[in-house]
């Protein structure tokens, strides 16, 4: 009983669910907001960027006064044996409550450079950390949007090998007919069953496909996709090198390696900052209470300037010279390979968008043609000019055009994503969705503020 209460209970949620969506539809535009404002992995990366953030507050304090208080509270008694100079015999017990604290405070007055060059290296790491964000932003909404048209694709395809099956069923019936009334022949029959076969076989893996389209859709988008619209078509610049122009100066993935590159820059100057000495500026308050054995109480006020000189490192420093060195070279390296990558993407790119373009207007062409064919040919089968095999033959070319005009369809979306990516124009800001756009400068312009004073301000 229980386990019928289940699926009792399944098929109602079920219901509801469907009866819930019912009317409604989405576009392309809201399925890419939802992303935007959903995506558990855009959210994650965005929290990411943030702790980037740190690094820079993290640096502007190794230059920055540090401030530290220390304090002993102690309870000791001590015992005293005789002493033969003081001609004194037995022993003496001792206590006391010893008490002490100490403020000390220090700022660095040079360090060789480091704090300068630490600052820049995690800046353009900061910059870096938000064009990789934009870059994050645009394959997220890349796998969204190739899930919606995977979708609206496989729907197609499976309306039209359901429809299919449904021609192949009835040609199957008149084939059954005509043998009965002794005008057709078992092979008639047969071709009938076996394309019957065929078709039925295809309608389930379209059925199958479909399910997983819409099961990636729900893991990007977070919804199910009902009643998809469209999708709208972009604008294209006209050339590749127009579009290789405009990649080198606003792709993300190739301004987070340009910024990379400056961090490296600025790390091999901090590894260099070793060499150089540092001065350090040292202030001390202190006051002790309560000291046993005869010590008084005692005040300190101590301020100092210390200086220190590197002479020898066992190579420790020469090696991390080398190390940002070799890794600015590496980054180097690799940025004139994204740049031939980026290239050669745009060229794949653009060279299919055309071929996918001139594909669908034939494949469009195709269909009206085969289904004129597929008629003629079932009035001549209905006179006794052309054969059942006949017949198959035309329906099959009818759904093979329909499919090659559902595959170009989707070619031609997909490639006019990618070369919106590799212009850095696949984003939010990009395409003007209607959202509140995320500041990723927000945060860091918030840690950036003096926080004694915000501290302060809270306490007037």
């Amino acid at each position: 009983m229980n386990q019928y209460r289940e699926i009792i209970t399944f098929i109602i949620l079920a219901l509801t669910i469907s009866l819930s969506q019912v009317g409604k539809s989405e576009t392309f535009v809201e399925a890419l907001s939802s992303i935007y404002n959903n995506n558990p992995q855009l959210q994650a990366q965005r929290i990411k960027v943030k702790e980037i953030d740190e690094n820079y507050i993290q640096a502007i304090s190794e230059g920055g006064v540090q401030a530290g208080v220390s304090g002993s509270l102690e309870t000791n008694t001590a015992k005293l044996n005789s002493n033969v100079f003081s001609q004194t015999d037995g022993s003496t017990s001792v206590s006391g409550n010893p008490r002490a604290i100490q403020l000390q405070i220090t700022k660095p007055l040079y360090q060789g450079g480091r704090v300068k060059w630490l600052k820049s290296q995690t800046r353009s790491s900061v910059l870096s950390a938000r064009e990789n964000l934009k870059s994050f932003e645009q394959n997220i909404f890349m796998a969204g949007a190739e899930a919606y048209v995977s979708v609206l694709r496989n729907e197609e395809v499976a309306r039209i090998r359901r429809n299919s099956v449904r021609v192949l069923t009835r040609q199957k019936l008149a084939a059954i007919e005509r043998f009965n009334i002794g005008v057709g022949t078992r092979t008639d029959i047969a071709q009938a069953e076996s394309r019957l076969a065929s078709s039925e076989s295809g309608l389930a893996q379209a059925d199958s496909q479909l399910q997983s389209s819409r099961a990636a859709f729900v893991r990007i988008v977070g919804h199910v996709a009902v009643d998809l619209q469209e999708v709208p078509s972009f604008e294209i610049p006209k050339t590749a090198d127009e579009i290789k122009s405009l990649a080198r100066s606003n792709n993300p993935d190739l301004l987070a390696a340009y910024f990379s590159g400056d961090a490296a820059a600025s790390a091999i100057s901090v590894a260099k900052s070793a060499y150089r000495p540092k001065i350090t500026l040292n202030a001390i308050a202190g006051s002790s209470r309560g000291q046993t054995f005869g010590i008084g109480d005692s005040d300190q006020l101590a301020l100092a300037a210390r200086v220190s000189v590197p002479i020898f490192t066992s190579g420790m420093n020469r090696s991390r010279v080398r190390k940002a060195s070799l890794a600015k070279a590496r980054l180097d390296f690799e940025l004139r390979d994204l740049e031939l990558s980026i290239d050669q993407i745009v060229e794949q790119s653009w060279h299919e968008l055309n071929a996918s373009r001139l594909a669908l207007v034939a494949s469009n062409t195709q269909v009206s043609a085969a289904e004129v064919a597929f008629e003629g040919v079932s009035l001549e089968q209905e006179l006794g000019l052309r054969n059942v095999l006949d017949l198959l033959n035309a329906e099959q070319e009818v759904l093979n055009a329909k499919l090659s005009v559902a595959d170009a369809r989707y070619n031609v979306s997909i490639n006019e994503f990618k070369i919106l990516m590799s212009m850095g124009a696949f984003h939010s800001e990009g395409i003007d969705l209607p959202v509140s756009f995320y500041n990723p400068e927000g945060y860091f312009e918030d840690i950036s503020d003096n926080k004694i004073s915000n501290l302060l301000k809270k306490f007037e």
